[in-house]
């Protein structure tokens, strides 16, 4: 008995020191100095909470505090309740924009103040000694997640023993009710150290001026990289209301990648940034704030009020623990010659709908986090615990179709179906002018336009008889009307929707392929400006172009493909699927043989981004566009002979150019995706014109653990591993100049939380137990094979009465080792265990490799579906 309770004590003890928390120092009386009468708020701060002897949460709250200025910035310090290294692995604020302006959090040893909170707005600050920047929050902005294995270190040698809030109260008018305020912030935190440590680079132009009635001003910031190797997983921006958009980017041997780019008048939440990019020394970082002047009579100023204008870029990035800098920043002006070279994008303003400004309204007085958590909740996608699956019982009935070759939605939601009946695209269709070989079959008998329930599959109405020869692509405008185009024809055509079969209008020559301004060579696809009805159609298999007409068929312009670096311009090959994006006033081609995606201004013809993904094996052969949080691509690829990535549909993030989802059939698979449409409800529809159908894909709740386009998304666990010593370092900054009044959302819905790809994060204990099994049941085994064979040789040897030498022996265990490693390869199937990696160090899955993938080989696949490749394209025309 006496053992017993020896051994209690002794857990008890190394339980408390396991975690050495210090509530007392939350719990005082001098948290609530000068606060008279504090309202019920206060009883909601709660002390740190212990889960266990490593994780815990802890509660920042401001105490009850009442404004009677607009632009008030207070401040309130809380030590880190234990001397042990420790780190922060999850933000969840308890803050509204209707109250809030914006919210910081600073990592400091000294504060200015440890007794209560005081006025930081003033020349006080926030901390006497240097600060690193955590956290921020504005604008109701949902949680923020940091990827496994991640966290900000504080306390211990970290020098940062103290948290220090600072919010901003923009409007006093929302107090005039007299409530108090306890807005702030919880931190989840584990002493269980981490393997990569968590910072965040400021990018901030100070001297920027924006002149009144000027509708573009340009804040460009720069400087040069001079530490160890960083990993960006998310960005934010942030400027006040003249901001239109705000883009960062690495600068490399003169190319310019994007890291992020966003309106920075969005719920100002950390966006996943382009996980292509890393930062290393002698890199550039830069980023580029668009402000205008418009509506304002006088100049307009960097600073801290809501009437001044803030230009930042804010990139959270994790390092090796070995080599960790909390916090860096730049605030040098850029160069011109430098932001000559600056992608178009990085100048385009990106529009805001009203339902997103729907979302940034003030939600009441409330901090409920569902509120925040259901800001958009009308964009399916965003959601990380979603994916992508068939519906396998769509459609009802048969809809017996011909070769799929395109999909359209008209203004009802309907799914519009354009295929070829009875005839078929192969090897003999066309020669080698291109002139189609099979009139004498007449045109295409059957409906070859369906109107489609997209609930059940139902037919709603049948049109296209006897026009058609080879359809190819098609789109609906505002009036219903279809455009579509016939490759064996050469023409694009506009067809009433009305059932009636009217041709409205015709562009190219019956069957006579060309390529001037009267003529096309196969065309494609078509996408239709909704707001000027201007019409651009991809000119296609032996054209490599893209055409601007008005609405009335007047030739307008066209362009070819685009290049960031026109030293290395690459020809369209197949431009073979385009759509419009009406929000960015945007047109983006699937070209198809060189496996990429381009966008384009649709005014100008300008070049704006290429996307392009090893994942799409070589070929991309449909997109389409919705502008549900930051503007999502769906795409489909298509077969290629020099690539063996599967058939497969892609949710791509526009901005970030990162794949968010990937999905195909589970009934059967894919044989040639050709054309792919969103519905408004996120319903994605794909029609295949291999197997002559049609498949439905909406979006499902994935269990807590799975694969979403091969990067495996768990919940956040906060057990992860860590030994570091944060290091001085020449970038880190005094709290910023301006006091970084500033806001720093949390990270939004697409900022997905994923596991390493390839490096190798500490298996949780669940997760450890289960192979040491496997494997000690497998190395039973072959020692039981080897005893055997051992056995059996004796006893056949013994009977024969025949003496065994040596060497015999060492050869019979020879073959049954070889054959017994030959069966199970003890290396390969660790290697291809969860979490195994041959390699130290690697990036987590948030990043991919720090060099630009420079793919360009193409596929030689069949010229549509079935004929032969076309060459490769003369060099794009110039636009006229």
């Amino acid at each position: 008995m006496g053992l017993l309770v020896v051994c209690l004590v002794a857990a008890f003890l190394h339980h408390s020191h396991s975690l050495e928390l210090q509530p007392s120092l939350y719990g005082s009386k001098r948290i609530w100095e000068n606060v008279l009468n504090p309202s019920d708020c206060v009883s909601r701060v709660k002390p740190p909470q212990l889960f266990n002897s490593q994780n815990f949460t802890v509660d920042l709250r401001m105490p009850g505090v009442l404004p009677t200025e607009s632009d008030t910035y207070l401040c309130m310090s809380f030590p880190v309740p234990t001397s042990r290294d420790s780190y922060i692995v999850d933000f969840l604020p308890h803050a509204s924009m209707n109250t809030v302006h914006h919210m910081l959090l600073f990592g400091c040893q000294t504060p200015v103040s440890t007794s209560s909170y005081w006025d930081c707005g003033s020349v006080q600050g926030t901390c006497e000694d240097e600060s690193s920047i955590m956290y921020a929050w504005a604008r109701n902005a949902p949680p923020t997640k940091l990827p496994k294995d991640v966290g900000f270190k504080v306390g211990g040698n970290s020098g940062m023993s103290y948290f220090v809030l600072q919010i901003h109260y923009g409007d006093v008018s929302a107090f005039r009710d007299h409530h108090r305020d306890c807005s702030g912030l919880t931190l989840r935190m584990t002493l269980k150290p981490q393997p990569f440590i968590a910072g965040i680079y400021l990018l901030m132009s100070v001297d920027t001026v924006i002149l009144p009635g000027k509708k573009v001003t340009n804040a460009d910031v720069a400087c040069e990289y001079d530490s160890y190797p960083i990993y960006p997983f998310a960005f934010r921006t942030h400027t006040h209301t003249l901001g239109k958009v705000v883009s960062g980017y690495r600068i490399r041997d003169g190319k310019w990648s994007l890291i992020g780019r966003q309106s920075p008048q969005l719920p100002q939440a950390f966006y996943p940034a382009n996980k292509e990019v890393t930062v290393r020394y002698g890199d550039t970082i830069a980023a580029r704030c668009v402000f205008t002047g418009e509506g304002r009579t006088s100049k307009t100023y960097i600073g801290g009020t809501s009437n001044d204008e803030m230009c930042n870029f804010y990139m959270m990035y994790y390092m090796d623990s070995k080599h960790s800098v909390p916090f860096m920043s730049c605030m040098e002006t850029g160069s011109k010659e430098l932001f000559r070279h600056i992608p178009a994008e990085a100048n385009l303003p990106i529009p805001v709908s009203s339902g997103h400004m729907h979302s940034m309204m003030p939600l009441g007085n409330t901090t409920d986090d569902k509120q925040l958590l259901n800001i958009n909740k009308a964009e399916p996608f965003l959601d990380q615990d979603s994916h992508l699956e068939q519906v396998s019982t769509w459609p009802q009935s048969s809809l017996q179709l011909g070769q799929v070759s395109g999909l359209a939605l008209d203004s009802d939601s309907n799914l519009v179906i354009f295929h070829r009946g009875d005839h078929h695209w192969g090897a003999d269709s066309f020669n080698s002018q291109a002139r189609y070989q099979q009139r004498s079959l007449g045109p295409i008998q059957q409906s070859t336009i369906l109107v489609v329930d997209p609930a059940k599959g139902r037919i709603l109405k049948a049109s296209g008889r006897n026009m058609f020869y080879l359809p190819h692509g098609i789109t609906t405008d505002q009036d219903n009307n279809y455009w579509v185009t016939d490759v064996a024809l050469h023409q694009v055509l506009k067809v009433s929707g009305d059932g009636r079969d009217r041709t409205l209008l015709v562009l190219g020559e019956a069957f006579t392929p060309g390529s001037d301004t009267d003529h096309f060579c196969q065309p494609t696809d078509v996408a239709v400006d909704p707001e000027t009805g201007n019409v651009f159609v991809s000119d296609g298999y032996c054209n490599a172009r893209i055409l601007k007409f008005a609405a009335d068929g007047t030739y307008l312009s066209q362009w070819g493909a685009g290049s960031s670096d026109r030293r290395r311009r690459t020809p369209f090959w197949i431009p073979h699927s385009l759509v419009f994006l009406p929000d960015r006033k945007e047109v983006c081609v699937a070209d198809r043989e060189n496996g990429r995606i381009q966008c384009f201004i649709a005014e100008t013809g300008e070049f704006v981004k290429e996307i392009k993904n090893e994942e799409f094996g070589g070929e991309v052969f449909a997109i389409t566009y919705s502008p549900a949080g930051n503007g999502l691509i769906f795409a489909v690829n298509g077969d290629s002979p020099y690539h063996s990535a599967p058939l497969k549909g892609f949710v791509l993030d526009y901005s970030t150019k990162q794949i968010l989802d990937s999905f195909s059939p589970t009934q059967k698979e894919f044989k040639m995706p050709h054309d792919i449409v969103v519905t408004k409800d996120g319903s994605v529809f794909v029609g295949d014109a291999g197997s002559k159908s049609v498949f439905k894909f909406t979006a499902e709740k994935l269990h807590r653990s799975v694969k979403k386009a091969g990067i495996e998304v768990q919940e956040l666990e906060v057990e992860a591993f860590v030994q570091a010593k944060l290091k001085p370092h020449p970038n880190i900054s005094k709290a910023a100049p301006i006091k970084e009044k500033q806001t720093v959302a949390e990270k939004s819905h697409p900022l997905v939380e994923v596991e390493p790809r390839k490096s190798t994060p500490k298996a949780n204990k669940e997760e450890s137990v289960l192979p040491a099994i496997v494997v000690s049941l497998l190395l039973i085994l072959l020692l039981v094979i080897v005893f055997l064979g051992v056995f059996m040789c004796w006893r056949k040897n013994k009977r024969n009465e025949i003496k065994m030498e040596p060497r015999s022996v060492g050869g019979v265990l020879g073959k049954i080792r070889g054959k017994a490693v030959g069966t199970l390869n003890l290396g390969k199937f660790f290697a291809s265990h969860k979490g195994y990696s041959r390699q130290g160090f690697d990036q987590l899955s948030t990043e991919g490799s720090d060099q630009e993938r420079n793919v360009e080989d193409s596929s030689d696949s069949d010229t549509e579906e079935y004929s032969a490749p076309p060459p490769r394209p003369p060099p794009p025309q110039s636009s006229s």
